[in-house]
This record gives C-alpha cells, sequence and structure tokens, in this order.
C-alpha cells in the first residue's frame, strides 16, 4: 500500500527535518520536495519502481508526487529535508514533469548545515535551497517522464482526503478523473496494491488517530467526523488497522477521552 503524506504536501513554506538510523519506509508520496542525504553506511531509494544506492557522503532529491520507500540493508545514519515546492518555485516548473536520469549526487554535509543559520527566514531558506538544486541539477540530466501513473495515484488519494467524510466509492473517483471504474480499481490494485476500500478506510483511520490524540471530542463524534455511520464499524476498521480500540489508542498516548 502507498502512503499519501498529505500533511507534507502544503505549499505554504512547509518544512520538515530528521534523523534517523537504519531507516525502514514503506512506499508512500506528498507534492513536496525531499532531499534524503546518508551519513554513513547506505540505503536502498526506490522510485516509482527504480532502485538506488546511496552511500554515506551522498544525497538523492525525491521530485513531487513520485512514489518512493526506503530500505537498509545492513545499517545507516541519514537525515531527510522535505519542503514545499514554493521553496525553489522556478526549479519545480522546470521538473515536474521530468525525471532524472540519476538522482543521486555528490553533497557537502555543511550545505545541509547551512539551513540551521540562527535567524534563517523563508528567503535565507529558499537561497539554500536552490543552492542544492543547482548542485542537483550539474549533477544530471533530466528527460521526460515515461509514466506518469503517479500523478493518477495522488488524484485518486486526493479525492479520498477530500471526501473521506461521504460515503463514496470507486465509482465517484472514476467519474472525477474521468475513467471506466473498472480501470481505477484495477490501477488501485497494481500500482498501489490495494483496494479502494482498504484506502478509504486508510485515510479515515489515520485521521481519527490524529483527532483522537488532538482534539478532546466523543468516540463516537470523532467516528462521525471521519465518514463512519457507525460506531461498531469505526471500531472494528480501527483495530483491524492498528491493532487496538479507538479508547486503548488514546488511553495509551495519554489524551483524556
Amino acid at each position: 500500500m502507498v502512503i499519501y503524506e498529505e500533511f507534507r504536501s502544503y505549499l505554504n513554506y512547509e518544512t520538515f527535518e530528521r534523523d534517523d538510523e537504519n531507516i525502514s519506509f514503506d512506499l508512500h508520496l506528498h507534492n513536496s520536495f525531499e532531499i534524503f542525504y546518508v551519513i554513513d553506511g547506505e540505503v536502498i531509494v526506490t522510485i516509482e519502481g527504480c532502485d538506488y544506492c546511496v552511500s554515506g557522503g551522498q544525497a538523492i532529491m525525491i521530485l513531487p508526487n513520485r512514489i518512493h520507500s526506503y530500505r537498509t540493508p545492513v545499517k545507516s545514519k541519514s537525515r531527510v529535508h522535505i519542503f514545499a515546492n514554493n521553496y525553489i518555485s522556478s526549479f519545480y516548473h522546470k521538473v515536474k514533469d521530468k525525471m532524472a536520469l540519476n538522482p543521486v549526487f555528490e553533497l557537502d554535509f555543511s550545505v545541509l548545515d547551512e539551513l540551521h543559520t540562527e535567524g534563517a527566514d523563508k528567503y535565507l531558506l529558499k537561497s539554500i535551497y536552490y543552492k542544492i538544486a543547482h548542485i542537483f541539477n550539474k549533477s544530471t540530466s533530466f528527460v521526460e517522464r515515461k509514466s506518469k501513473s503517479a500523478d493518477n495515484y495522488v488524484r485518486i488519494l486526493t479525492y479520498i482526503s477530500e471526501h473521506y467524510q461521504e460515503p463514496i466509492t470507486a465509482i465517484d473517483v472514476a467519474k472525477e478523473l474521468g475513467y471506466d471504474h473498472r480501470y481505477v480499481t484495477s490501477l488501485i490494485k497494481k500500482g498501489l496494491k490495494s483496494t479502494f476500500r482498504a484506502l478509504l478506510n486508510e485515510y479515515r483511520i489515520s485521521h481519527a488517530q490524529h483527532l483522537l490524540t488532538t482534539e478532546n471530542k466523543s468516540i463516537s463524534q470523532i467516528a462521525y467526523e471521519c465518514g463512519y455511520d457507525s460506531l461498531c464499524s469505526f471500531n472494528r476498521n480501527f483495530r483491524a488497522i492498528t491493532g487496538v480500540t479507538p479508547k486503548e489508542f488514546r488511553q495509551d498516548r495519554g489524551s483524556k477521552s
């Protein structure tokens, strides 16, 4: 299954940074840029079905709306930077319909450290991200993207994120995309290794987890807000996906019911 990280897909100068050891992260996508740097060891990065080995001292640039994952064969220490398209908007418009022949490139770690400059505002950050884009651009060449299937996946997942509170089906998504619903069902099965119902439930439960830890609402109210018309159905799906009940999930995270 592919995870759609909607919270990494804002365009209002959002940024995210994290260090990891022995990273392993399943297939996911978002519409922000992602720079993944290996400090030590090596990581296998898969982008739209192609594997790339990234070793210590190297980085890989993952363009927006590309399905990707991470796997550490033995051991690794890494850092990821995710930032919105509008930090480097002109570069984004250059590459949004392209693919890099080799997205792995050499990058001095000190460049990433510049992102921690005290008092840095979005203008300074833009200059640093453009500097990284410049290094990346010099290291590779670009060709037209062979497959734009991921764009349809984004449209499917975006539709779910916008209508998850409604009783939607694959037929509704097919109408939105202008395709036969059998084609959409096949697309989800082959490309996302899932079903429309499973994708919808995954999104609903993911949102419910967020509400359970951030909102002081009743579980039945959260169930309704997440598109379930039955508390029994909500509890059943929540437990099937998370392994615990909504009440247990909330208690484990110290939130008040």
